[in-house]
Formats: C-alpha cells, sequence, structure tokens
C-alpha cells in the first residue's frame, strides 16, 4: 500500500495492462509491479509466502498437478495383442500336429506366424512419426516439450490468448495525432511532446520519442524539465511552458473544446491512451498511443478459424482496450482478469473441449499449466517459457495455427502407419496360416513394415 508519493507503475507483468496505471497515497500495489517515475514510499501488507507472485507460482503447482498423463493407445494396444500373438503361433503350431497333422510343416507355419506377429512395426508407428513431427516444427521454431503435447495440440477446439506480448507487441506505439489549435501541425505537436519527453523512460514517452524518429523530427532543447508523477511532464521551451498531460490533468491548465473533447473520448473509447499537449495556457492537440497487434495477428486468428478453431482472448487489460482489439482481429473476449480469474476461464472451456492456451507473462503461467496444452511466446518470461508444453521462437500468432497443422498432420501420419502395420500382419497371418506364404516372405514382411512406417514418418520433415 502506498504511504507516500505519487507515480505511475507498470503492472504488465501481473495483470497484462499495457500502459502504466498512476498510482497515489492509499493504492494498493502488487508485487512484481516496476515504478515508472516518482519516487514512492510503500507499506508491506503481505508476507512473501502471500504475495502475488507467490500465489500465481501456487497457481501453476496445482494446475500442473491436476494433469493426468496422456495413457497412449499404442503401449496398452502391444501390451494386450503381444501375449495374445505369441499364445496364436503356438497354438498353430501344436495344435495341429496333436490332431494327427505333420509336425515340420505346423512348426514352421508357427515360427513363420510368430515373425508376422512380431509388432516391431507398430510399436515403431508412433514416435517415428512423433519424432518426424517434432524435427520438422524445430526447423521453423515450433519447439514441443514431447510427443504427447504434440497430439494434444491438433485435437483442441479453442485456443485462448492473451493480449499484452502475445496478440499485441507488448510495446505502446503512437496511433494518431489530432491537432486543435490554428497554429500548429502534426509536425511541431509532435516535436514539442518528444522535446517534453525526452528525459523519461515511460512507455507513453518511448512511443512518441520513437515516432518523432520514424518522422524525422528533431528534437528541440528543452529546461527546467520535470515529471508529476501519474499525470504529467512539463518542460520549458523556446521560451514557454510545455505540458505533456492526461486529459483529466490538462483540463487544469486549459480547456478543451467541444470538438476536442468528443475526439479525445472517441480515441479513448478505441482503447488508447491520450495525452494532451500545452502549451502556456493552450491545448495544442492530442496524441494517442495503444499497444497495436502484431503484424500477423489477424491473419493467425483467420488461419486459426479455417482449421476449425475458435480463438477467444483473456487479458488483464481494461475491457476498453481489451474490446478494441478483439474487434480490430475478429475474436471473443474476456477482460480485467486477474491470473485466478484466467485459470476459472481455462477451466470452464477445458471441460467442454480440449484447450490451448498461449501466452508471455507471469500472469499466464497457471492458465499454460491448467491448459490441455499450453504454449509460450519465445520472447515471453521465463516463468512462461518453463510452465508451456510448447514454444513459438519467432513470436508469430500464425505459428500457433501452424502448429496445429503439423499435429494434425503427425496424428494423420501415426493413422497410416498404424493401418500400414496392421494391413500387412493381417493379409500375412491368413496367408501364412493357408500355407501360401512361408518364413522367408514372413521376415521380409516384417522388415518391409518396419521400413514403410519408418519411410512414411520422414515425410513429415517435409512439412
Amino acid at each position: 500500500m502506498i504511504t507516500d508519493g505519487a507515480s505511475s507503475l507498470d503492472e504488465s507483468p501481473i495483470t497484462g495492462e499495457s500502459v502504466p496505471k498512476p498510482k497515489e497515497v492509499g493504492d494498493p500495489v502488487y508485487a512484481g509491479s516496476v515504478n515508472a517515475d516518482g519516487a514512492l514510499q510503500v507499506r508491506v501488507t503481505k508476507t512473501a509466502a502471500d504475495n502475488t507472485v507467490a500465489r500465481i507460482l501456487h497457481l501453476v503447482e496445482e494446475a500442473q498437478a491436476s494433469k493426468s498423463p496422456t495413457a497412449r493407445f499404442i503401449d496398452r494396444f502391444s501390451a494386450v495383442y503381444t501375449p495374445i500373438a505369441f499364445a496364436f503361433a503356438a497354438a498353430v503350431a501344436v495344435v495341429p500336429p496333436l490332431l494327427g497333422a505333420d509336425w515340420g510343416t505346423w512348426i514352421y507355419r508357427g515360427l513363420a506366424l510368430l515373425l508376422i506377429a512380431c509388432p516391431c512395426a507398430l510399436v515403431l508407428s508412433t514416435p517415428a512419426a512423433i519424432a518426424s513431427g517434432l524435427a520438422a516444427g524445430a526447423r521453423r521454431g515450433l519447439l514441443v516439450k514431447g510427443g504427447a503435447a504434440l497430439e494434444v495440440i491438433g485435437r483442441v477446439h479453442t485456443v485462448a490468448f492473451d493480449k499484452t506480448g502475445t496478440l499485441t507487441a507488448g510495446r505502446p506505439r503512437v496511433s494518431d495525432i489530432l491537432v486543435f489549435a490554428p497554429d500548429a501541425s502534426e509536425r511541431s505537436l509532435l516535436g514539442l511532446a518528444a522535446a517534453v519527453e525526452s528525459g523519461s523512460g515511460h512507455p507513453i514517452a518511448r512511443a512518441i520519442l520513437d515516432r518523432a524518429s520514424a518522422d524525422g523530427v528533431p528534437l528541440r532543447p528543452t529546461r527546467d524539465a520535470r515529471a508529476i508523477p501519474g499525470k504529467a511532464v512539463s518542460a520549458t521551451v523556446m521560451g514557454q511552458t510545455v505540458l505533456v498531460a492526461s486529459p483529466r490533468h490538462a483540463a487544469e491548465s486549459a480547456r478543451l473544446g467541444p470538438e476536442a473533447e468528443r475526439a479525445v473520448a472517441d480515441l479513448e473509447a478505441g482503447g488508447k491512451t491520450v495525452v494532451i499537449v500545452v502549451r502556456g495556457a493552450e491545448a495544442l492537440g492530442a496524441i494517442s498511443v495503444r499497444d497495436e497487434p502484431r503484424a500477423d495477428a489477424a491473419a493467425g486468428i483467420s488461419a486459426l478459424r479455417k482449421l476449425g478453431v475458435r480463438s477467444v482472448m483473456l487479458t488483464g487489460d481494461n475491457r476498453r482496450t481489451g474490446e478494441a482489439v478483439a474487434s480490430e482481429l475478429g475474436l471473443d473476449v474476456k477482460a480485467e482478469l486477474l491470473p485466478q480469474d484466467k485459470l476459472a476461464e481455462i477451466a470452464a472451456l477445458k471441460a467442454a473441449a480440449p484447450v490451448a492456451m498461449v501466452g508471455d507473462g507471469i500472469n499466464d503461467a497457471p492458465a499454460l499449466a491448467a491448459a490441455s496444452v499450453g504454449i509460450a511466446m519465445g520472447g515471453g518470461t521465463d516463468a512462461a517459457l518453463e510452465t508451456a508444453d510448447a514454444a513459438v521462437l519467432n513470436d508469430r500468432v500464425g505459428d500457433v495455427a501452424a502448429l496445429v497443422s503439423l499435429s494434425r498432420a503427425t496424428l494423420g501420419n501415426i493413422r497410416q502407419n498404424v493401418a500400414i502395420a496392421l494391413g500387412l500382419k493381417a493379409v500375412f497371418l491368413m496367408t501364412t496360416v493357408a500355407g501360401i506364404t512361408g518364413l522367408w516372405p514372413a521376415i521380409l514382411a516384417d522388415t518391409g513394415a518396419t521400413v514403410l512406417v519408418t519411410a512414411n514418418a520422414l515425410r513429415l520433415l517435409r512439412a
């Protein structure tokens, strides 16, 4: 709890909110927040074992403990199939001679039958495809922690995305520049704002400075620069006091006209953070910033939709920003979620069908662990990467759809391999019992099936 001072706190590692929140005396502070500006005195209200990060780690442990290991069908099938095949081969070798048939002929057929029934190709059919699928994914920056996760990815019905750092770049950028004063221009407005913000490390300041650099706007010299934490930054530029402030604080220094107020309200309704540039007592204009969606986010969501997979955004950011980004990308959204809320949403989705969670922050770790399969962005936090079952190293949203496609191709390859292995065995079992094929064809069929499933699995390397 803040006992003295005011500042802006970056809570994105905990809540996912992309823009620092202004805090003052009496406001709560999450453990793990980063102080952007201003000096604070805080009173600790929770022990280390009960702070926000510790509770998140506890949620991760609980979610991981609730996962049941995937029982592999082939292993179970082989455990039953092998003794039955052995008993059947022994019966073929012994029973007909006991009924008066030739011992040599039926022992020979029994041995051939035992070779045919050997489940080598069947047992190899799954791991060969999995190994090829994992290698094919690794070649394009799709890392999956084992075959069980690779299989589950292709079966998911819903993919839940975090927003900040996952669907968006995690760094605000200037989206709009509005000019209110007749003697100002977008370039002059940006130049004044950049000059005032030149000494600040605030994300909004970095966004304005980046835009000024990209547009080739030179920085004017300033003096008497100072920050009013959580409210504004001011400096003297060319002999005049210039203020870059929140709309609420700017209203204390300059009056906005009705049209300007409507324009600011429209920007804020679009999930953008707005600052007003004030010179003296005149509002020159407004600059809005927003953590914009990644360049491939819309295409990535569309690719999942074509695969029949539903997408939903689970974000700790404010509802207005979340809905604006979700509307632009064309997916459902649930906003203002704390880590335990994301966990509850994943549990509800998972109860209906397999679900994947894609995230990058500490606050995403419990949901990543609880989902049927967790996918971390490669540039995410260590907590997310350690907890997730897979990672997309190139930070492309479209790679999530690529993972689903790769998994489905691997599952299809496994089914083909099983069909090859069982189909060859069924044919040669019948021909061996009937005496049409002997020991050497049985050897060739057994080895051939192993070669075929291996060669078929290697096709995945071209994915």
